[in-house]
């Protein structure tokens, strides 16, 4: 009996563990279905995932003016700064309203199992007004808001400063979006010609008139022009994501830019004593280090008064019912305080937190000392950016013609047997390189003048029109 029971137990044991099996896996892919992780949630919630329509429409093809008009409206850095910009008036806000009465109303019902005195009703109704207001010294208040003014001024700095980096990368990205179309089409045309070149080879082995070594060479160097053509094809897909996330739209989405390289640029100064003057000027980062310095040293001042006297006035109305005879009827009563507070101890509070002021503007005037040095830095840095773009596109300017011109040379005298295949490879080669660094030059000098538009701290036009 118990061997049969036995035997009958190692019989179920593999149908067991496949029914505990199925049994357990049912459940984790229903809850995978039905309740996604918590950062799935956050990421669905804010528009990451696709499925999702949080995201703005937008049209199929975009110019650089809107893409800045887009970012404005939708790049999470530009509203978070314009969220930090609310928060700071709201506690500037707070400052002022610190200095106001204040009012509070209480209702109070008590009920007693047992008169405690004849005198004494069993319920009890006290409705008390209080208003309270206290007076701190004038340079107290005085420097509280001058510094909350300071942080107001930085948070508007700082928001300006998130503007002009975001209208740079957005510029930036847009262009590296241009690039990536011409090096495509670059791409593209070396293939082509390669294609046509390998074509007109093969003819001409067909013929007689060509060995086939000029074949092989063809076909190997057409198939050496493709990668690049893939290499450029990823590239536009990079440049688009990173752009996408910019704009703050759907990054799914599938869009093309309109326009080219520009060839004017707005006037700016190339000379560095005049850029730096110019970026002092308008440069919001100094601004925002400059507001926090000044609004550091108003906290100082404040943690220098925190021992100094205020004055205290308090007011209270009471009505009250079963406290004092005659306990069935309510009797009003009133009082009114005047009080002169002045703190003589507080175990060294006040001496550490002046001195945690000290540090924090000590902190802030170093802040703004280094920011004056990048500034400089930065100032050298895009104006040297810009004169080598301007040197390399001159560079580069004619060298597109002349590479054409010298392919077609080339393939002429390769068609009379004046000059080997290896001559026509050759060309197309240099043809495609001069292409490519022609677009890589217009890319870099427009990079660059951004560069410098936003070393000087300038906030592009678009933009500014977008403000109004």
């Amino acid at each position: 009996m118990i061997h049969r029971f036995r035997h009958t137990c190692i019989a179920a044991f593999p149908a067991l563990l496949l029914a505990t099996a199925v049994a357990t896996a049912s459940p984790l892919e229903s809850a995978a279905g039905a309740t996604a992780s918590p950062a799935t949630a956050i990421a669905t919630e804010a528009g990451i995932l696709p499925g999702n329509g949080t995201f703005a429409a937008i049209p199929d093809e975009l110019t650089l003016e809107e893409c800045l008009k887009l970012a404005l409206d939708n790049n999470r850095s530009i509203l978070s700064s314009r969220a930090r910009t609310a928060a700071g008036r709201a506690k500037a806000d707070q400052v002022f309203r610190s200095q106001l009465p204040t009012a509070s109303v209480v209702s109070q019902e008590t009920t007693y199992r047992d008169r405690t005195s004849p005198n004494v009703s069993d319920r009890q109704d006290v409705h008390r007004l209080a208003l309270n207001e206290s007076f701190q010294p004038l340079g107290r208040y005085r420097s509280q808001s001058r510094a909350a003014r300071a942080s107001i001024d930085a948070a508007i700095a700082e928001e300006r400063r998130t503007l002009v980096d975001v209208a740079f990368q957005v510029s930036r990205a847009f262009y590296d979006m241009l690039l990536a179309d011409d090096l495509i089409r670059v791409a593209s045309e070396s293939v082509e010609l390669r294609q046509k070149h390998r074509d007109h080879t093969a003819q001409l082995v067909e013929s007689g008139t060509a060995p086939r070594f000029d074949l092989l060479r063809a076909e190997v160097q057409l198939s050496a022009a493709r990668p690049a053509l893939i290499k450029a094809i990823h590239n536009r897909s990079t440049a688009l994501a990173d752009l996408l996330h910019l704009l703050g739209i759907d990054p799914s989405a599938q869009l093309r830019v309109v326009g080219s390289f520009p060839v004017v640029f707005p006037p700016l100064p190339l000379d560095e004593d005049r850029a730096i003057q110019l970026a002092c000027e308008q440069r919001p980062d100094l601004a925002a280090a400059i507001a926090s310095e000044e609004a550091a040293r108003h906290q100082v001042d404040i943690a220098r008064q925190a021992l100094q006297p205020s004055i205290q006035l308090n007011g209270t109305l009471e009505q009250t019912r079963g406290i004092r005879a005659p306990i069935g009827q309510y009797k009003d009563n009133w009082t009114a305080t005047v009080g002169l507070v002045y703190p003589v101890f507080d175990s060294g509070l006040s001496r550490a937190q002046r001195d945690e002021a000290k540090a924090a503007h000590d902190q802030a005037r170093l802040n703004t000392e280094n920011t004056l040095s990048a500034l400089r830095v930065d100032i050298r840095k895009a104006i040297a950016g810009v004169m080598e773009a301007e040197e390399v596109f001159a560079s580069q300017e004619k060298n597109v013609e002349q590479a054409q011109e010298a392919l077609d040379i080339a393939q002429v005298a390769y068609d009379t047997g004046a000059k080997t295949a290896l001559d026509v490879l050759d060309s197309e080669v240099a043809l495609t390189q001069a292409r490519t660094l022609r677009a890589q030059a217009l890319h870099q000098r427009a990079v660059a003048m951004a560069q410098l538009t936003r070393a000087i701290g300038l906030v592009p036009d678009p933009i500014k029109n977008a403000l109004r």
